[in-house]
């Protein structure tokens, strides 16, 4: 078995190991906030959208803080959303998100094209009693109807792998375009 780092690992306690496994996860699964108008990045903020064992589901952390002035004072819930493109290889990209890195695939202009099978997943959440935005969230495929095999990249060799091959959900993807957005936020990432 091949090993992740080719370093040898000076850890002494397992919790030294977890810290540095997750780490490593955590940069394959960040996601930088954004002002989803101007593009510039929240001081403080941060997100995360991690696959799970279930093909329609993505667990979603999101941090925004009172004092980024994103959420209003007194507000007690907001929407978190995860949006990705199914099809990235159709889109265009003639308006880019503002903010996003150069290798987003697509930008605000291809959420109206029908070929990138641009979706969207939400759910309400609750603000906490200081103002920040601080939550952990399972999302949910809303389309109960959506095959697998539709949003793979190519065939699977047996259902186990079809998982691993999955656009949709699984493993962090360079290629992916997806965004997570609450609160005039968007934010980018390969989860």
């Amino acid at each position: 078995m091949a090993m992740m780092n080719d370093m040898p690992d000076d850890d002494d306690t397992q919790a030294d190991m977890f810290g540095d496994f997750f780490r490593e996860e955590y940069a394959s699964y960040s996601y930088l906030m954004t002002n989803a108008t101007t593009g510039e990045p929240i001081e403080g903020a941060g997100g995360i959208v991690a696959p799970t064992f279930s093909r329609d589901k993505v667990k979603v952390g999101v941090f925004i803080p009172a004092s980024s002035g994103y959420v209003a004072s007194g507000t007690e819930t907001v929407t978190v959303t995860v949006c990705e493109f199914m099809r990235p290889e159709n889109c265009l990209n003639e308006t880019p998100y503002p903010g996003a890195p150069e290798t987003y695939a697509c930008g605000l202009s291809d959420e109206t094209i029908e070929a990138t099978g641009f979706e969207c997943d939400s759910r309400e959440v609750p603000m906490e009693n200081d103002g920040d935005l601080s939550v952990e969230v399972e999302l949910e495929e809303d389309d109960e109807s959506m095959e697998l095999d539709d949003y793979a990249e190519a065939p699977s060799p047996s259902p186990a792998r079809r998982l691993l091959s999955a656009a949709r959900f699984g493993r962090a993807n360079p290629r992916r375009s997806r965004t997570l957005r609450t609160a005039g936020t968007r934010g980018f990432g390969r989860g």
